[in-house]
C-alpha cells in the first residue's frame, strides 16, 4: 500500500503506520484480512473464507491520541 499522509480525524494528530497481528494456531503471527460478506460458521476453521475477496488492512495510529483507522485497498 502506498504511504498515505494523513492525520487523525478525532485529534488532526499525526498517523503512523502499523498492522493488527493474528496469532495463529502454531503460535506464529499474520497480518489481519478484510473479508467479503457475513462470517460462516465453519466447523474445521473457525470461519469460511473460500473463494471470498481478502484483502490485508493497513493500520494506522495516532500518535497523540492512540486513535485507530484501518483501511483495506
Amino acid at each position: 500500500m502506498a504511504e498515505l499522509n494523513l492525520s487523525c480525524s478525532k485529534c488532526d494528530g499525526r498517523m503512523e503506520e502499523g498492522f493488527i497481528a493474528d496469532r495463529t494456531d502454531d503460535a506464529r503471527f499474520a497480518v489481519t484480512d478484510w473479508v467479503e460478506g457475513k462470517p460462516e460458521k465453519s466447523f474445521w476453521t473457525g470461519i469460511k473464507t473460500g473463494d471470498k475477496v481478502k484483502i490485508q488492512i493497513t493500520t494506522y495510529r495516532c500518535a497523540s491520541c492512540g486513535h485507530l483507522e484501518l483501511y483495506a485497498t
